[in-house]
């Protein structure tokens, strides 16, 4: 208490023109500052000859004010100069660069058949309806919520993933070019977590030739996401609302969603073993074979079926970085400046995604809830087996049966009248 009754009236000041400051990486290393350079001072008045009263702290009170305002702006001066020059400027989403980057977003990737300015006029318009219905929900951080911010760090980041996803439709359409049905399909995309539509709803904007199923188990914002496909006419979306390893439990999501799917994309939704183990039914993992007299039959794994595309930022686990096919930078698939963002895209095949959920442990993990239709029958199980077990509980109430004799407590009870 001494300590923070002879320094309060010194860090006070300095504390209120820290909140002031709107960069945090600069508030908190003002903060930092103010605290080292208080205990810094405190400390040498205890280190005086062993008392702590030795310095003479009410005489010289303007002094320690004046010290710590003097390195207060010298540090801030600084720090606002390190951290402006560590930020990567972000250009106005509706500016003629920002229009000329997605045109070379275009060329650099053979996109020849894109048409940058249609394409950029729909991407605005999706980062309006973004920041409209954020103010509404929790689509994104309401914090950044700006539109610099839902441009260069939710939609670009979500159609970076294009050459990747395109990549593996051309792979697939190379090994059925003998068959034509095959090669007519489009090609099926299910966004796992996808929250506000990121990164489904700007692939499918752009990509409308695909299929896209968007999942999440907040149906607020699945709710979101479909007012904004349908306001921005996109026709190739449909959403599921529940958890994904529940998509395939019953027979119809087997035939609906088992296998069925060609790419998996999620975005930071959770480690990267648990979303394995979450999401490996959905992808296509067998090669069917035609038998002679007409059946099929699988062969092993099919190297060009599904893929997961994971968007993630820092380290993953051993079990994972052996079974990457391809790891690249956002920033290296956008072409623009490197440490604009730290995010990567991963991409495993579906029998690396499977082994990578067993060989983790996460697949024993999973608890599914039970089945619609069969609540009843366990209810009706659960009743009948206690009725098999039938034991009242001491103190509860029951009708007596009048023909049990009575316990008093004793024996040969003799009533004698007077």
């Amino acid at each position: 208490m001494w300590w923070l009754r002879n320094n309060l009236s010194s860090i006070l000041p300095i504390m209120m023109l820290v909140y002031c400051i709107p960069n945090p990486v600069a508030r908190s290393r003002m903060m930092a500052s103010a605290f080292s350079s208080s205990s810094a001072i405190t400390g040498a008045a205890v280190n005086t000859r062993g008392s702590r009263y030795q310095y003479p702290y009410n005489h010289h009170r303007h002094q320690y004010h004046r010290v710590h305002l003097n390195s207060f702006f010298q540090l801030y001066s600084s720090s606002t100069i390190s951290s402006s020059s560590s930020e990567v400027e972000e250009i106005d989403p509706y500016s003629e660069q920002a229009k000329l980057n997605l045109s070379n977003f275009y060329k650099q990737n053979n996109l020849q058949n894109k048409d940058a300015e249609k394409d950029h006029k729909k991407l605005l318009r999706l980062m309006e309806q973004v920041l409209s219905w954020n103010q509404r929900l929790n689509l994104i951080s309401r914090k950044d919520c700006t539109p610099e911010v839902v441009y260069h760090r939710h939609i670009l980041p979500s159609i970076a993933l294009m050459p990747l996803v395109l990549q593996s439709n051309n792979s697939q359409r190379s090994d059925d070019d003998n068959d034509t049905d095959n090669s007519n399909k489009p090609l099926k995309i299910v966004d796992v977590g996808t929250g506000g539509g990121f990164p489904g709803l700007p692939l499918a904007l752009l990509l409308p030739n695909c299929e896209f199923t968007l999942v999440d188990s907040i149906q607020k914002k699945l709710v979101a996401v479909s007012e904004m496909a349908a306001e921005l006419d996109v026709d190739n979306v449909r959403i599921h609302c529940g958890r994904c390893e529940e998509m395939y439990a019953e027979r119809e999501g087997r035939k609906e969603h088992l296998g069925k799917y060609d790419v998996c994309l999620g975005r930071s939704v959770t480690a990267l073993p648990r979303f394995c183990a979450w999401m490996y039914p959905l992808l296509k993992k067998k090669k069917q074979q035609q038998k002679d007299d007409g059946s099929s039959t699988t062969d092993g794994y099919d190297e060009d079926g599904g893929r997961l595309i994971y968007i993630i930022g820092g380290e993953v686990e051993d079990v994972v970085e052996s079974r990457i096919q391809s790891d690249t930078y956002l920033d290296e698939l956008l072409h623009r400046q490197e440490g604009t963002s730290d995010k990567r895209a991963l991409i495993f095949l579906a029998k690396d995604v499977e082994e990578i959920a067993v060989e983790s442990g996460e697949i024993d993990k999973i608890i599914r809830s039970a089945p619609p239709g069969t609540s009843r029958r366990n209810k009706n199980n659960k009743t009948q087996q206690q009725g098999k077990n039938n034991k009242v509980a001491k103190g509860a109430w029951q009708k007596r049966d009048n023909a049990v004799k009575k316990e008093r407590g004793y024996d040969d009870f003799q009533r004698f009248e007077s």
